[in-house]
């Protein structure tokens, strides 16, 4: 793994993201800022969502935002990995390097990304409303942290496998994210939804465990679900021990591809 080329081509990433623009590194604040108004304009004020038993807009403010900063993260990574070896073919042509360093360069600059915008939220959670997390929650927010981040890469490096053989991968996963941001309680309440539909999320949606468990700490001040959070680690391991046996197995046919 080539540490320094990660980092540089991470600050590339952020270089060219914001170079040229008048407001530069504050869009990564204005960005998630205005996405959260949005959603919090048409879900509380037009649809009148609010959590059950609780008609406060704060706490559905708090609801919203620790559900829709991860996603956002999270589904960013994916994305853009999806599409890394071929944005970046020009460097796997000429220099010999290990193919996972390309998507770890877009987690890494995702997840500061995700720093960058949650620190609005925290500083909004912390000072301005008064809560608290302990030591404990407070670690239990780092493994989260992590292990979405890993998940995102995980499954990013399986469809930008993929996109080297068959380059409609990328439209299908814009169109899979798309769905399951949907049909993930981010944006509504569970309570609205019908039964079956939450069994199938509490055993089979790991993006509905991370979200779940983001709203145990910000929502209800408790300690994430160990559940949830041992169904998380296990979609890790499967997935990123799947996805790196399939870089291995395919690395010749992916650099003759390009």
């Amino acid at each position: 793994m080539n540490f320094p080329l990660i980092l540089n081509l991470t600050r590339q990433d952020f270089t060219e993201r914001y170079a040229g623009s008048i407001f530069g590194f504050f869009w990564a604040f204005l960005h998630p800022l205005a996405l959260i108004s949005i959603y919090l304009v048409v879900f509380s004020k037009i649809m009148g969502s609010r959590l059950p038993g609780n008609s406060e807009m704060e706490n559905f403010s708090i609801y919203l935002v620790s559900g829709l900063l991860p996603w956002v993260a999270f589904s960013n990574t994916l994305i853009r990995t999806t599409t890394v070896f071929q944005d970046k073919k020009n460097i796997i042509s000429k220099i010999k390097i290990n193919l996972s360093t390309l998507p770890c360069y877009i987690t890494l600059s995702e997840s500061v990304t995700f720093f960058i915008s949650f620190s609005i939220f925290l500083f909004y959670y912390f000072f301005l409303v008064k809560l608290e997390l302990n030591l404990i929650q407070l670690f239990c927010l780092f493994l989260l942290i992590l292990f979405q981040q890993l998940l995102a890469f995980s499954l990013g490096l399986f469809f930008a496998i993929l996109n080297i053989f068959f380059r409609d991968t990328k439209e299908f996963v814009a169109i899979f994210v798309n769905i399951w941001f949907w049909l993930t309680p981010i944006v509504w309440v569970p309570s609205i939804a019908p039964k079956w539909l939450m069994e199938i999320q509490d055993n089979f949606n790991p993006a509905y465990w991370l979200i779940s468990s983001y709203r145990d700490l910000f929502v209800y001040s408790e300690i994430i679900e160990l559940n949830h959070f041992f169904l998380i680690v296990l979609c890790v391991v499967i997935t990123l021990s799947f996805s790196i046996v399939s870089l291995k197995f395919f690395e010749k046919d992916i650099r003759d591809f390009m």
